[in-house]
């Protein structure tokens, strides 16, 4: 199949600094209008690029080998995710951190040899879309046609929304995806619902952990009771069994007082006596 010619003049435009983008699309597609009055109508359809995208496409065209190490590197953390290889990946994600990192100022130095600002924030943006290349396949495609638009973002495990994100045909051929406002409206009220369900998910499981520890102190709380009350009815069988014994001790206590004073009385008797049989000794 013959390359449409659209994605030629794109390549050439969107090699140029952003603010000299629209002056130089309108010129071209004056340029053709005579010869090819379609192709004329799409080049006026091309959309700038942003300075995120435009860095990107600055890497594809003049770090190519640097940028292809970077895809590569996503080529196999997608494939260590698939296999589980926790070691794997756990390098390959410090890795990817390091290139997208450094190929990102490497981006910065081109923009400035454009005079292009190349702010924390857009460079932030820059990594993100590599990242986001590194990821997902079909982000990957469209970071290396050199005609992105705007930067890219992986959001969860869904595929890279590259809706609006190339211009001209899409990098397989097929016509660049275009969303309505309803289609874009949808797919942001799916993500919002996503993310409210993922939310909810981790409530749900605080929640689970809040129940299973209130379920655990009325556990302790229902054993600890139940050893009080067999405590308790321990301790008033004692009670019990103590005073039966205090009232047959109070019981017995007139007849062992009665007692007592008998032999008092008796002691007393026989101390006199003595008294007496002691003075009839002595006479």
């Amino acid at each position: 199949m013959a390359e449409d010619p659209l994605v030629g003049v794109a390549w050439e435009l969107y090699d140029l600094p952003p603010a000299r983008f629209t002056a130089a699309r309108n010129a071209r597609a004056k340029a053709v209008k005579d010869e090819d009055a379609a192709l004329a109508k799409r080049i006026t359809q091309l959309r700038r690029a942003s300075a995120p995208a435009w860095i990107v496409g600055q890497l594809v065209r003049h770090r190519s080998e640097r940028l292809a190490q970077v895809l590569e590197l996503g080529a196999e953390l997608r494939e260590a995710q698939q296999d589980l290889d926790a070691a794997a990946l756990a390098q390959l994600t410090r890795d990817r951190r390091a290139l997208t990192a450094a190929l990102a100022k490497e981006g910065a130095a081109l923009a400035r040899q454009h005079d292009v600002n190349a702010p924390s924030a857009v460079l932030d943006e820059v990594s993100q879309t590599l990242q986001a290349a590194m990821a997902d396949a079909d982000a990957a495609a469209a970071v290396t046609s050199g005609r992105l638009t705007r930067a890219l973002e992986v959001v969860g495990f869904d595929p890279v929304d590259l809706t609006d994100a190339v211009a001209g045909p899409a990098p397989d051929g097929s016509p660049a995806p275009e969303a309505g406002g309803d289609e874009l409206a949808a797919r942001r009220a799916r993500r919002a619902a996503e993310r409210a369900a993922k939310e909810a998910e981790q409530a749900l499981e605080r929640a689970r952990e809040r129940l299973a520890d209130a379920r655990r102190r009325v556990d302790e709380h229902d054993r600890r009771a139940a050893e009080l009350g067999a405590r308790r009815e321990e301790l008033r069988g004692k009670l019990e069994k103590t005073e039966r014994e205090l009232a047959r001790l109070e019981k017995a206590a007139p007849d062992i007082d009665s007692a007592r004073e008998d032999a008092e009385r008796r002691a007393a008797e026989a101390e006199s006596a003595l008294e007496d049989a002691r003075r009839a000794l002595d006479t």
